[in-house]
């Protein structure tokens, strides 16, 4: 009787694979591994004005991103303008879903659009904890800079979502 055990136990020690035996371990054969990556997010189309004033904190806010590749990239149509003459015209010829712009000409660029505004999102550049709450009440969205790239289109995402609702 213990021969036959022994025979079968050494069988089946045999024909057994060697991760069987490893508990918990077996999960961490590297060809079984978790593959994490970046998840694909899931954007609707939104035409998105920037008005970069020179004369504001605005060119400086942006100055590591590359705001039109970065919005491109994801799947936006920005149009970057630089000075009051082709951002007039630029309200004037286009539907635009956000307006990216700084904070003091937030003000006026919501009382330039009047009541069919878009939503507006203006850029802070190293606001104080009071401003930056104050913003934070007066609009919806607001973006605190310096930014990287990875932030500020998520800043974007959750405006554009903001939309939707």
């Amino acid at each position: 009787m213990k021969g036959k055990l022994l025979l079968v136990l050494i069988v089946w020690g045999l024909s057994a694979s060697c991760d069987v035996f490893a508990c918990g371990n077996k999960f961490l054969v590297t060809s079984r591994g978790t593959r994490f990556g970046k998840v694909a997010v899931a954007r609707q189309e939104a035409a998105i004005l920037v008005y970069a004033n020179p004369a504001s904190s605005m060119p400086q806010a942006m100055g590591d991103v590359s705001v039109e590749e970065v919005l491109l990239e994801a799947g936006y149509q920005p149009t970057i303008v630089t000075d009051s003459d082709e951002f007039e015209l630029a309200l004037s010829q286009g539907h635009w879903d956000l307006v990216l712009a700084d904070l003091n000409d937030s003000a006026a660029v919501r009382v330039r659009m009047g009541e069919e505004a878009p939503m507006v999102v203006p850029v802070m550049y190293e606001p104080t904890k009071s401003d930056f709450r104050q913003a934070r009440q007066e609009y919806d969205s607001v973006i605190k800079a310096p930014v990287k790239s990875q932030r500020f289109l998520k800043s974007i995402d959750e405006a554009v979502a903001m939309l939707g609702e």
